[in-house]
């Protein structure tokens, strides 16, 4: 656990096997921070965002029959797995999928039925293929500019010169 959970404000999301049926998620640079208390025992996980395969755009049914979508982190153990976001409409649930993807530097996918990913994206393996976006380049508008040292710099005295180098010019 690194000292930035200290500063992370943490969600409360559901887990079936802690006590009281919640836990605690917190995102702080690159990984995702999870407090749960297992039998009057507290954990405390971080857990760096590589390890996750991907953020999973999936739609679900409740047990009233009322269909609803639900982004996620998905990871090999289904106890570090984590919802980010659910939503009864898709008016913004495309815009989180693709901010959480973007946030963490992770592969989207779509979880058309329980327990099967499709890849949103073109992959060959865990690389994703196709253009990426180009980073941004911090004060490129400044680019173009003369560099500031030449304009410091003052200019020679012409009668100087000819003193401490006589017969050239």
């Amino acid at each position: 656990m690194t000292a930035t959970a200290e500063t992370t404000k943490f969600m409360r999301a559901s887990d079936a096997r802690a006590d009281g049926a919640v836990r605690e998620v917190g995102f702080a640079r690159g990984e995702i921070l999870i407090r749960r208390r297992v039998h009057g025992i507290e954990m405390k996980l971080g857990v760096p965002a590589p390890n996750y395969k991907g953020v999973v755009l999936a739609l679900l049914a409740t047990d009233s029959g009322q269909s609803f979508y639900r982004v996620s982190l998905a990871h090999r153990d289904p106890d570090l797995s984590v919802t980010l976001h659910e939503a009864h409409d898709d008016s913004d649930i495309v815009a989180e999928w693709k901010f959480w993807a973007k946030r963490f530097g992770l592969p989207k996918f779509i979880e058309r039925e329980p327990g099967r990913l499709e890849g949103a994206e073109k992959m060959l393996g865990a690389v994703t293929l196709g253009r990426r976006e180009g980073l941004r380049r911090r004060g490129a508008a400044l680019s173009k500019r003369r560099p500031r040292a030449p304009l410091r710099r003052k200019t020679g005295d012409a009668a100087i010169a000819a003193q401490i180098f006589p017969g050239r010019r």
